[in-house]
């Protein structure tokens, strides 16, 4: 063991007991392959997309008390595969395969269906100041983008994107966790000027899935193969927090209570871990 620390300290690794053995504190149950949570300040509500058995029609969103004393599981029915969520205003949003739902985020009335033309597979959403939102498109290698009269183009496609998943929306970039196609996906960053694709990591990481803002230039990825939760600074700088299990989805990092929190879409559950 003692020259086992040793190499530890000679390389520069570190590593604790907490980090390697971090367990969830709460496991919430009854959903069916969860894909994305997101929170909302306003009604004090979670929000889960549930993909189901991929059935037409058995897709579902529920809803979640702040203090779980609450929990709708079918809250909003009728979807196909949802995958990712976001908010904006009062209204609700999930990628549903090659169409945009819209829903009230206080009924969770069914407002409008969008089509995307082309669109193969959407994912996670991301949205500007200005209020455009951004989805990405794993299949067909694109990044679809909506303004707030629900116009709907093709922003960006190219294989560069090494199938992207999780967008992430900053002043100057669209930041990219890719899935990877016959490789392992990596953090890239989109110029939002010129559409310029750069690698943020060079080796491949994993099947990335969802990245959250940890702080101020660093940020949380999933990878979903592997269960590994990282966090990563635009130089590239990778470090591992803790390893859930395979299939952790789109997370959610709530900086307040610094809580981060998991779909597992195997597991049929979220699990919660605490972060400080």
């Amino acid at each position: 063991m003692r020259h086992f620390l040793l190499l530890l300290l000679l390389f520069g690794i570190t590593a604790t007991a907490q980090e390697q053995n971090k367990t969830p504190e709460i496991k919430l149950t009854g959903f069916s392959h969860p894909e994305s949570i997101i929170f909302d300040e306003g009604t004090a509500y979670f929000y889960v997309s549930n993909m189901a058995d991929k059935a037409e029609g058995d897709g579902f969103i529920s809803r979640i008390s702040r203090k779980w004393q609450e929990q709708e599981h079918n809250w909003i029915t009728g979807l196909n595969d949802p995958k990712g969520l976001l908010i904006n205003g009062d209204r609700l949003y999930v990628t549903d395969v090659t169409n945009i739902v819209e829903m009230d985020l206080h009924t969770g009335e069914i407002i409008r269906r969008i089509p995307v033309e082309g669109a193969k597979s959407l994912n996670d959403p991301a949205i500007d100041e200005e209020g455009n939102i951004f989805f990405s498109d794993l299949v067909g290698n694109s990044i679809y983008k909506m303004n707030q009269a629900g116009e709907v183009e093709q922003w960006l496609n190219n294989t560069d994107l090494e199938r992207p998943n999780g967008l992430f929306v900053t002043p100057d970039n669209i930041l990219v966790a890719s899935w990877g196609e016959n490789q392992n996906g990596n953090i890239l960053k989109v110029d939002r000027g010129t559409k310029e694709i750069s690698k943020i990591t060079g080796n491949g990481i994993g099947n990335m899935d969802g990245i959250q803002s940890a702080a101020t230039g660093t940020y949380y990825i999933s990878d979903w193969a592997t269960g590994n939760i990282y966090s990563i600074d635009m130089q590239g700088n990778l470090t591992k927090e803790f390893t859930s299990e395979k299939s952790s989805g789109d997370i959610l990092y709530l900086k307040n209570d610094k809580k981060m929190y998991l779909p597992m879409n195997h597991q049929n559950e979220v699990w919660i871990y605490n972060m400080k």
